[in-house]
């Protein structure tokens, strides 16, 4: 049988060479990731790990209160995290989000930022939009950072129950009154004492993270915290 997946996996790769799913050109070395060396070396890291006093943070004071906020990149239009992001939710690329979720992971088991935090909550997507894409790419993230941190991942607990229009081009306010009611907790027995780091890809205003804050405020009232991949300047 391993005889058989070995010569299956060389016919894959012979026709589907390994490709860094950021820039998309052959990937011939570099680290155990799906990304090649040079795309790898100018990610744009953010310091907010060991910053607590940081943007992410920022776009929630005296609107919504969070215990601790991260984000791993920087979201500029037209760098290698847009590019990497657009192959994630548009491409099929779900090694992208797992990837990204182990580089999560790492960069929170050495700055210590996990502790105290007992679940990981992904924000959902609507379940018609799921079945178009065939997968939500935040819970895609979540689950490969709740498997490395060893938390659990509660991704039926919040659920989006209804389709918004996209949020592009739109400000702050416009996209709170375009997503505001959309989420709802099924089971606010899940959520009470615990610690949930809510998960997303991108945060832009914080309108999408606040509303979901807003609907676990109201079902269980647990500490929230926040993590986004990346967030726009």
């Amino acid at each position: 049988m391993s005889k058989i997946k070995d010569i299956l996996k060389g016919l894959y790769e012979l026709l589907y060479p390994r490709l860094c799913l950021c820039c998309l050109e052959e990937k011939t070395a570099g680290p155990d990731t799906v990304f090649c060396v040079k795309c790898h070396s100018n990610f744009p890291f953010t310091d907010y790990f060991e910053n607590a006093d940081n943007l992410l943070m920022h776009h929630f004071y005296g609107r919504v209160k969070i215990e601790k906020a991260a984000s791993l990149m920087y979201f500029r239009e037209g760098n290698l995290v847009q590019q990497m992001l657009h192959n994630l939710k548009y491409k099929g690329m779900r090694a992208v989000g797992t990837d990204l979720g182990a580089m999560a992971a790492d960069r929170m088991l050495s700055s210590g930022f996990y502790k105290g935090i007992t679940a990981i909550v992904p924000v959902p997507m609507h379940v018609v939009k799921k079945q178009q894409r065939g997968y939500n790419q935040s819970e895609v993230i979540a689950q490969k950072m709740s498997e490395q941190l060893n938390l659990p991942m509660l991704n039926q607990v919040l659920i989006k129950n209804k389709s918004t229009v996209t949020q592009t081009h739109k400000g702050r306010q416009e996209r709170l009154e375009n997503i505001g009611g959309s989420f709802m907790c099924k089971d606010e027995q899940q959520l009470q004492g615990q610690h949930v780091l809510l998960v997303d890809d991108v945060a832009t205003t914080g309108a999408t993270l606040e509303a979901c804050m807003l609907a676990m405020r109201a079902s269980g009232n647990p500490l929230i915290s926040v993590f986004t991949v990346a967030i726009a300047e």
